[in-house]
């Protein structure tokens, strides 16, 4: 086995995309899909809104912002995919013409890009893992839609401070802890709750001096029960 196919199979491992797949089996479930690698520099777009919705991501190393843009050019930022998560499969998978999103590395990163209708298509060798691959898939898209109707309770709130507020208990519940870091910078948390970032940063400046939360960078305590 040569170094790339070694290094393409520990990192794809980590994903819950492939869970009990051996690394036997999904050497020949990756060529089976067309796995290619794709590396990306910081800030280079590994899919534009408008391409061909054909192709899923699994994030190997670093990590990917996907967002959209409306006709005034305003940026919403949708989700930040980390290693071992996928991206655009709900688009490529769901039979969309068109991608209606825009995804960008956050930092240097690795790709592995998987073609769509071979995921969902037949295997030619009849392959039991492919079936395991379909079932950690619809899993994988089932964690996302969770993930998608907290974010929408998030903007459900109307001010700045009850939605940041409300992001920052979710995170809290989710990690188990009043202290923790979150994956976004100043703006990219602005963009995700859909405010002005000089409006977060007002609010998080009020709240501290109120005692309700601390935080330094993209590191926050909340100093109420979660």
């Amino acid at each position: 086995m040569q170094q790339e196919d070694t290094y393409l199979l520990a990192r794809a491992k980590r994903s819950a995309l492939f869970d009990g797949i051996g690394t036997e089996k999904l050497a020949a479930l990756l060529s089976c899909l067309g796995a290619r690698r794709r590396r990306l520099a910081k800030g280079e777009a590994l899919m534009h809104t408008g391409e061909k919705a054909d192709r899923i991501g699994v994030v190997l190393s670093g990590s990917l912002a996907v967002s959209t843009y409306d006709l005034s050019g305003r940026h919403t930022l949708i989700k930040h995919i980390g290693v071992a998560e996928i991206v655009a499969a709900a688009q490529s998978l769901a039979g969309a013409a068109t991608l209606g999103v825009d995804v960008e590395a956050v930092e240097a990163s690795d790709v592995l890009i998987l073609k769509a209708d071979r995921i969902l298509a037949p295997c030619e060798n009849a392959c039991t893992f492919h079936t395991r691959l379909v079932r950690n898939l619809m899993q994988s898209l089932a964690v996302k839609t969770l993930e998608l109707n907290r974010k929408i309770d998030i903007l459900s709130h109307r001010s700045t401070q009850d939605r940041l507020m409300a992001y920052l208990h979710t995170v809290a519940q989710q990690k188990g802890s009043n202290e923790f870091d979150i994956p976004f910078d100043r703006q990219q948390l602005a963009d995700f709750l859909c405010v002005e970032r000089s409006a977060l940063s007002a609010e998080i400046s009020r709240l501290s001096k109120l005692g309700l939360i601390t935080s330094r960078k993209s590191h926050f305590a909340l100093h109420r029960n979660i």
